[in-house]
C-alpha cells in the first residue's frame, strides 16, 4: 500500500514537472486578458490602440512568475501601424488568480518600422527641440528595436529601461540641404546613456565608419565621445563650397582623395551650442595643389602649380586651439622633394614652421643672380606667427646651400600683404657669375643701414631698367617712411663693370624716394652721380651724370659696340607724370638694328664705317620724352654725328604698339656738294659735315616682336630739321 502511494506521488510529481516544463517552453494560450491589456493601454494613451489575437502564458521557473506573451499584435498610433513581433510581461501568480493585471515589466520586440513613425510616438510622450529637429531632417530609414521597460504602479516608465536596436538605410537631409544617406548602425539606449556602434554611412560620396559613439545626458547638455573615420574617397569640393573659405578652395583645384581616423569628444547643450570640443585626427591626403605666380620667381621648373603629394597629417584640436603636424612630398613639375610642417593655434594667434629639403628642385633668386641647380642639396625653413588682426610675422626665413646662405629675420606683413618692417637680412652667396655677394641689412628704429663689402647688382640693375611692372620696389612696403644709408665697397653692374665705394643716403616718404644722393666711381676713376630731390611744389627732380656711360648703355642688348660717351639725364615727376631729357655726348656705336636697316639705303659712309669696324660716331644724342602710366610719348630724339644725323618722334605703349617717325640725313657727296654753294650752303647745311638738305624719311610701327619699317630714300629736309641742326651748330660754336 505504501509502495502504491509512493508510486502515485512520484507519478503526480512527474506529471507536474512535465506540465511545468511544457508551460515554461510552450505555454498555454488564452484570450482572457486581451481586453484588460487593451484597456490599460488605452487608458495610458488614447492615440495608442492595440489588438491582440491571443496571449500565451509561460512559466518562469526562476521566480515562479508567469510571463504573458503575444505575437504580431496590431499596434496603431494615430492610425499609423507599428509592426511588432512580440510583446511580453511578467505576471505574478496572485494577479493571474485575481484576474488583475499590474504590469511591472514589458518587453517589446519589433519588426522593421519607418523611423518617422517612431519619432512621432516618442514626441507624443517626450517632446523637445532635438526631437523636433530630428523629425525635420529624417527623410527615410527603417528601425528594429528590442526593449525592456519597467513600470511603476501608476504605469509610468522607470529609469532603468533598456532599448537595443538597429537602423538601416537612414537618410538625413540637413538644414543646409546636404544629404547623408545609407546610414546603418546599431544602438543601445539606457537612461541618460546612449551608445551607437558599428555605424556606416555615405556623405557626398564619402564612406564614413564609426566603431562607437557614446552620448551621456548630463543635466543641461549631452556629452559626446567616440570615433569616426572615412575610407579612402575622392571628394568633390564644389559640394562643400559653402563650408570652405576661398583660400582653401584655392589650394585644392581638383578632387581631393582623403582618408582619416578621428577620435572626438564634445558637449552639446539644449540650445544646440557646442563646447569642450576635443578632436584627434590622423589624415592621409593623396594630393594638394597650390597655384601662385610667386613661385615663378624662385623655382625655374614651375609652370602651373605646386603639388603636395602623399600628405600624412595629425591634428590635435582642443576647444578652439589646435596643432597640425604634417609631412609630404613637394612636386614642382616632376621634381620631387620632402617637406614637413607644423601649425599651432593658441587663442587668437597662429604659429607655423615649414621645412623644405630641396634636392631635386632648382631654386632661383633672380634679383641676386643666384641659382641652386638640381641634385644639389639645400634647405629652406620658414617660421613665424599669424595674428587674428591678419598681421603676419615671418620670424625666420633661412636658406642654406653648401656655404651659401640667406637669413631673414622678423618680417612683419599686414593684412594687405604689404611689408611693415624687416629687422635683418644677411646674404652670403657665390652667384652665377662666380662672384661673392655679401650684404647685411639692419633696422635701426625706423631707419635702415645696408652694408656690403662686395655685391653683384647685375640683376637688380636690370630689374630697375627693364621691369615691365608699374610702380617701384618700395610698393612692397606698407607706407615706408625711413632714412636708408647704403655703403658698398664694390658694386657690380654687370659681369665686368663695377663701382667702387658706393655711398648713398636715401629718404623714403610714403613708399616714394623723396631725396637721394649717390656718389661712386668706376675703376677708371670716372665719377657716377645720382641725385633725387623733391621741391616745395612736390616735383621730384632726378639727375644722373657720368663721363663713362658705357657700363649703363651696354645693358641695352640691341646696342652693339658702344664706346666712349658721357651721360646726362634729367627728369621732373609729379602726379604720376614724368618729363625727361636724356643726353649722350661723344660716343660711337657699331650696331642698332633698326638704324642699320636705314643706313643700308641712306649712307654709303655709314656702311663703310660699320665694315671697317670703326663704328658710327656721334657728337651728341638727345631724347625728350614724357611718361604717363604705360604710355611714353617721345617729343624728340635728335642725334648729331659726322656720318649721320637723326631726328624722330612718336610713342611707345607698355606691352603694346610702337610708333616712330623721323628723318635721317647721311653725309653723302650730294649733301657736301650743296653745302659748298656760297651763302646758301652755309644757311642750309652749315659749316659742319654731316648736315644736309637731302635725307631719308622713315616710319617704324608695330608691336615689339613685329616692327615694320618703311623708308622714303630721298626727301627735301623739313624746316624743323634744319632749324634743330642750326641750333646745335650754334651751341657747338
Amino acid at each position: 500500500m505504501v509502495k502504491r502511494i509512493i508510486q502515485i506521488i512520484l507519478f503526480l510529481i512527474l506529471l507536474i514537472l512535465i506540465f511545468l516544463m511544457y508551460l515554461s517552453i510552450y505555454g498555454v494560450s488564452t484570450n482572457k486578458f486581451n481586453n484588460l491589456i487593451s484597456e490599460k493601454i488605452s487608458e495610458r494613451d488614447k492615440y495608442l490602440k492595440i489588438n491582440l489575437d491571443e496571449l500565451k502564458i509561460f512559466l518562469n521557473i526562476n521566480n515562479f512568475n508567469f510571463e504573458l506573451k503575444t505575437s504580431n499584435p496590431k499596434v496603431f498610433f494615430k492610425n499609423k501601424e507599428i509592426k511588432i513581433k512580440s510583446i511580453s510581461t511578467d505576471l505574478p501568480l496572485k494577479n493571474l488568480l485575481s484576474q488583475k493585471i499590474n504590469l511591472k515589466e514589458v518587453k517589446i520586440l519589433t519588426h522593421k518600422n519607418k523611423i518617422q513613425n517612431l519619432i512621432e510616438i516618442i514626441r507624443a510622450y517626450k517632446n523637445n527641440p532635438q526631437l523636433y529637429i530630428l523629425n525635420k531632417i529624417v527623410k527615410d530609414g527603417l528601425i528594429e528595436i528590442e526593449c525592456k521597460i519597467n513600470l511603476n504602479e501608476d504605469g509610468s516608465i522607470k529609469s532603468n529601461y533598456l532599448v537595443d536596436g538597429n537602423i538601416e538605410n537612414l537618410k538625413l537631409e540637413l538644414l543646409n540641404n546636404n544629404v547623408i544617406e545609407k546610414i546603418n548602425l546599431s544602438f543601445l539606449i539606457k537612461e541618460k546613456d546612449y551608445l551607437i556602434y558599428n555605424l556606416s554611412s555615405l556623405y557626398q560620396s564619402i564612406k564614413i565608419k564609426s566603431n562607437q559613439i557614446r552620448i551621456i545626458n548630463d543635466l543641461d547638455s549631452y556629452n559626446f565621445e567616440g570615433d569616426i573615420s572615412n575610407l579612402k574617397s575622392k571628394i568633390d569640393l564644389s559640394k562643400f563650397s559653402a563650408l570652405l573659405n576661398k583660400n582653401i578652395r584655392g589650394i585644392v583645384k581638383d578632387g581631393l582623395v582623403i582618408s582619416s581616423n578621428n577620435k572626438f569628444s564634445f558637449k552639446l547643450n539644449k540650445k544646440i551650442k557646442f563646447s569642450d570640443i576635443i578632436i584627434q585626427s590622423k589624415i592621409s591626403l593623396e594630393e594638394l595643389q597650390y597655384s601662385n605666380d610667386l613661385f615663378k620667381r624662385f623655382f625655374p621648373g614651375y609652370k602651373k602649380n605646386v603639388k603636395f603629394e602623399n600628405n600624412s597629417i595629425t591634428v590635435d584640436y582642443n576647444n578652439g586651439d589646435y596643432e597640425i603636424n604634417g609631412k609630404s612630398k613637394i612636386n614642382i613639375n616632376g621634381d620631387i622633394d620632402d617637406t614637413n610642417y607644423s601649425i599651432k593655434k593658441i587663442k587668437k594667434d597662429f604659429f607655423y614652421n615649414f621645412n623644405f629639403e630641396l634636392i631635386n628642385s632648382a631654386v632661383n633668386f633672380k634679383i641676386l643672380n643666384y641659382t641652386k641647380n638640381k641634385d644639389d642639396k639645400s634647405s629652406l625653413e620658414l617660421s613665424g606667427k599669424y595674428s587674428a588682426s591678419n598681421n603676419i610675422n615671418l620670424e625666420k626665413i633661412k636658406f642654406n646651400h653648401n656655404k651659401n646662405f640667406i637669413n631673414i629675420q622678423n618680417v612683419k606683413i599686414n593684412r594687405n600683404k604689404k611689408i611693415k618692417s624687416i629687422d635683418n637680412i644677411k646674404v652670403s652667396i657665390f652667384n652665377n657669375n662666380d662672384k661673392l655677394s655679401k650684404i647685411d641689412i639692419k633696422k635701426n628704429k625706423k631707419d635702415y643701414v645696408i652694408i656690403s663689402q662686395i655685391f653683384d647688382g647685375t640683376k637688380l640693375v636690370d630689374e630697375i631698367l627693364f621691369s615691365k611692372e608699374e610702380g617701384n620696389f618700395f610698393d612692397l612696403f606698407d607706407n615706408l617712411n625711413s632714412n636708408i644709408l647704403i655703403k658698398i665697397d664694390t658694386a657690380y653692374l654687370s659681369k665686368d663693370d663695377y663701382l667702387k665705394s658706393l655711398n648713398t643716403n636715401m629718404t623714403i616718404k610714403n613708399n616714394q624716394i623723396n631725396d637721394l644722393n649717390l656718389l661712386s666711381k668706376f675703376p677708371n676713376n670716372e665719377e657716377f652721380k645720382v641725385s633725387i630731390k623733391t621741391n616745395q611744389n612736390k616735383e621730384k627732380i632726378t639727375t644722373v651724370f657720368t663721363n663713362y656711360a658705357k657700363p649703363l648703355v651696354k645693358k641695352y642688348k640691341f646696342i652693339k659696340g658702344f664706346e666712349g660717351g658721357a651721360l646726362d639725364f634729367y627728369s621732373v615727376s609729379k602726379d604720376k607724370k614724368t618729363n625727361s631729357n636724356l643726353r649722350l655726348y661723344d660716343f660711337k656705336l657699331n650696331e642698332v638694328p633698326a638704324l642699320t636697316k636705314l643706313l643700308t639705303l641712306a649712307s654709303l659712309q655709314g656702311i663703310a664705317d660699320l665694315l671697317t669696324g670703326e663704328g658710327i660716331r656721334f657728337n651728341e644724342f638727345e631724347m625728350k620724352f614724357d611718361k604717363v602710366k604705360g604710355l611714353m610719348t617721345i617729343e624728340e630724339i635728335y642725334s648729331l654725328g659726322p656720318s649721320i644725323s637723326v631726328l624722330m618722334d612718336g610713342y611707345v605703349q607698355k606691352d603694346g604698339l610702337i610708333s616712330l617717325r623721323g628723318t635721317l640725313v647721311p653725309a653723302t657727296t650730294i649733301n657736301k656738294a650743296i653745302g659748298s654753294i656760297p651763302l646758301l650752303g652755309e644757311i642750309l647745311v652749315g659749316k659742319k659735315a654731316g648736315e644736309g638738305v637731302f635725307g631719308v624719311s622713315f616710319k617704324i610701327k608695330g608691336y615689339p616682336k613685329d616692327l615694320k619699317t618703311s623708308v622714303n630714300p630721298i626727301k627735301t629736309l623739313t624746316p624743323r630739321f634744319i632749324t634743330r641742326t642750326l641750333e646745335k651748330i650754334k651751341k657747338a660754336n
